[in-house]
């Protein structure tokens, strides 16, 4: 179907619940400003009326209701108690009924996505499909914990609203279950396929059963570790599968990829079995995934990510199309495009109601083709401006942000993305990652855990840069917008380093800065030309400095300096509790510190801290850092701001997530006082998480910007 058509059904089937949905974003509500992708994507599937799901790693699912044009996310505030999405699936009829899988068993919903709610709780489900024929009739894959590969198939026959497992009869123990198709005509046939995933592996094998589930039998077990399968859309009766090209060795638990390549074959099914031939001896062995239909069979291959076709049963191929032809988004190409973490066999979807659509998810991006791999777009990002803007996909980690002061300039340091700068306030962002300092990424990614831009020069920026986290950081500075970049890391250590500070009072020409290195406190005194350590602090990870008086912390508890910052200056403030339970390379889950340290802009020597971990929260000194009272009890707490125009009124940042998802429903996002801090309102319209990482106000004060992990980055008008 044309896609224009598509879209237009799609909005007239859905009506006004769209419309609303697509409404402009009011002042007061939270709107996301990202570059789009981050990663990873487990898996993606089409229903009816033009919707599409995809499920993340560290944000819950993204739901498209206009093919992929445009996305919102699923989160708490829509029902989930995950981050983690592994499976999803639609019925196949009913476009108000939509389902996760998650690492915490199944979600349903039954009002188009709106709200979903738990109907089989606990366990790992990778995939989840009902039959075309008799919606009542689901099944899905189950597992134990996300880790283990003790798969089992489980069925609905109400629709969805309850399920149970099924006998285990010629299915193995020990599989890891990715991937299920049932048969368009016939609700009791049902194939199931066990391979490897991101965090589980085993026989890389398919079984089909023929009673509902109630016994498995081995589909092609001569033919090697299976890659995919599908049944033919024109010939339920036909079936393709492909291989890895070795047969599978039970003492090596993951798929033992044969370097010379596995085959597509093409199986009929008679009284007495399936029967194989191979179709794809001209276009000689590979790994490959399977899209047939529409009077062809097209193959795409994992190693060189290239469509191929056959339009006469695999007598001849045709290369379709390649990564040299598509355009990559905002990545180079060569790193563009990949495979699904979720498994190789879903990494493609191949729509039920055209098979010229496929939609396919990798570790970082969500792409579409619309006529069956001769071309392939991103869904996660499209251009605007001097670069791109997010679509909606996002599943980032974003670590800080930075105003220039020319109050259009906009800096973001994140995790896997690395260095974005943004031109035209938020509106669209470029990479701005350094090749000579991101490793393997060679700039098209990388790691970015601080910066900070200079408060009156414009284009002035530092940023540090790695290509992992846990390898060598080095401190770049940019003199013209993040454009170009110039180490200025002489006298630090190659370790991690955070807590990037410009001291404001400072000469202009020469800032004083503060950085934490490998949990130590350094100081340049030249612009970072240069470097000192001033401070062995050994689990300090964040800095501030106002004049004389800087402050630092982490793990260690809050050190302060009245004589800005000189070694033998510091000593040790707060009370115990200022102090982690433990250390980590960077803050992590199990982290417990000092997060943030702010100067109230108005007010002389107050100062807030925010301290995370069990116990803690927002605590403020108004002698300058020398006694502290608890303002708020909050256990994820990362940061505070406070209004320039009236310091009555207060920010926190909470947030459960940081680097790899997860939610504690005691994470409270963004949290509101206007009385000083002796009340708090939730200030979470717009997102779907409760996760508040960073908070930062724009150059005119009148603009609250926030760091939301997995969600990324968020800016809110304030009234």
């Amino acid at each position: 179907m044309d896609p224009i058509r598509r879209i237009v059904l799609s909005l007239t089937f859905l009506g006004l619940f769209v419309a609303c949905s697509a409404a402009p974003t009011e002042p007061g509500v939270w709107e996301r400003v990202n570059p789009g992708g981050g990663g990873a994507f487990h898996a993606v599937a089409a229903g009816p009326g033009g919707l599409v799901l995809v499920g993340s790693d560290l944000s819950g699912a993204y739901l498209s209701r206009d093919d992929g044009l445009s996305w919102q996310p699923i989160g708490s505030a829509q029902g989930l108690a995950t981050t983690h999405v592994s499976g999803v699936g639609f019925d196949p009829l009913d476009p108000r009924i939509l389902y996760l899988g998650t690492e915490d068993g199944l979600y349903r919903s039954a009002d188009g996505g709106a709200t979903f709610a738990p109907v089989l709780a606990g366990g790992y489900v990778t995939d989840v499909r009902f039959a075309p024929s008799d919606p009542d009739v689901g099944y899905l894959t189950h597992h134990p914990a996300y880790d283990v590969a003790g798969g089992t198939v489980y069925r609905s026959d109400d629709r969805g609203r309850s399920w149970r497992p099924l006998p285990a009869v010629g299915l193995p123990t020990g599989l890891h279950l990715l991937k299920l198709a049932v048969d368009p005509r016939d609700p009791e046939r049902v194939f199931v396929l066990a391979g490897e995933g991101r965090f589980a592996c085993g026989n890389a094998a398919l079984f089909e059963s023929a009673d509902g589930g109630a016994s498995w039998a081995q589909v092609g077990a001569d033919l090697g570790q299976v890659a995919d399968f599908a049944l033919d859309p024109d010939d339920p009766d036909a079936l393709y599968l492909t291989t890895y090209g070795d047969v599978w060795d039970p003492g090596y638990a993951c798929v033992t990829d044969d370097p010379s390549g596995g085959y597509l074959y093409r199986g009929a099914a008679d009284a007495a079995g399936w029967n194989f031939a191979r179709v794809s001896d001209t276009l000689g062995p590979r790994n490959l995934l399977v899209l047939p239909g529409g009077g062809r069979v097209r193959v795409f291959d994992l190693d060189t990510k290239e469509f191929f076709a056959t339009t006469d049963g695999g007598a001849s191929w045709a290369r379709l199309s390649g990564p040299d032809d598509w355009d990559p988004g905002w990545s180079g190409r060569g790193f563009a495009h990949g495979t699904g973490p979720g498994g190789d066999a879903k990494t493609l979807f191949q729509d039920p109601a055209d098979p010229d659509r496929v939609f396919w998810v990798d570790w970082q991006f969500v792409w579409l083709s619309t006529d069956g791999g001769a071309t392939v777009v991103p869904l996660h990002t499209e251009p605007a401006g001097t670069g791109w803007r997010s679509r909606g996909v996002d599943n980032i980690v974003p670590f800080e942000l930075a105003f220039d002061v020319d109050g259009s300039h906009v800096y973001f340091g994140l995790g896997d993305l690395g260095c974005f700068a943004s031109d035209d306030y938020g509106e669209s962002f470029r990479p701005c990652n350094d090749p000579a300092h991101t490793g393997s990424w060679q700039g098209h990614g990388g790691n970015s855990l601080t910066l900070a831009a200079d408060p009156m020069r414009p284009g002035v920026v530092w940023v540090s840069q790695a290509q992992e986290l846990e390898t060598r950081h080095t401190l770049l500075v940019s003199r013209d917008y993040a454009m170009s970049w110039t180490p200025a890391n002489d006298g630090l250590p190659g370790s991690i380093l955070s807590g990037l500070s410009v001291d404001p009072e400072s000469p202009s020409d020469r800032r004083t800065l503060f950085v934490t290195a490998g949990g130590d406190v350094f100081r340049s005194r030249d612009d970072g030309a240069s470097w000192t350590r001033v401070l062995a602090c050994g689990g300090c990870r964040y800095t501030t400095a106002r004049g004389a008086l800087v402050f630092a912390g982490g793990e260690a508890g809050l050190w302060r300096s009245t004589r800005g910052g000189d070694a033998g200056s510091w000593e040790r403030v707060g009370p115990p509790e200022f102090a982690g339970d433990g250390g980590g390379a960077f803050p992590d889950s199990g982290w417990s510190g000092i997060a943030a340290v702010r100067f109230d802009p108005s007010v002389p020597n107050r100062v807030y801290a925010a301290v995370f971990g069990p116990g803690r929260g927002l605590y403020r000194s108004d002698d300058g850092g020398v006694s502290w009272a608890r303002v708020l009890p909050d256990d994820f707490l990362w940061d505070v701001a406070v209004d320039s125009r009236d310091a009555e009124v207060l920010y926190v940042a909470s947030s459960s997530a940081f680097y790899s998802g997860g939610y504690d429903p005691a994470s409270r996002g963004v949290l509101r006082s206007s009385d000083g801090g002796r009340t708090w309102q939730a200030f979470n319209e717009g997102l779907a998480w409760p996760f508040a990482r960073r908070l930062a106000f724009d150059r005119t004060g009148r603009e609250l910007w926030v760091a939301s992990p997995g969600l990324g980055y968020a800016r809110r008008e304030l009234r």
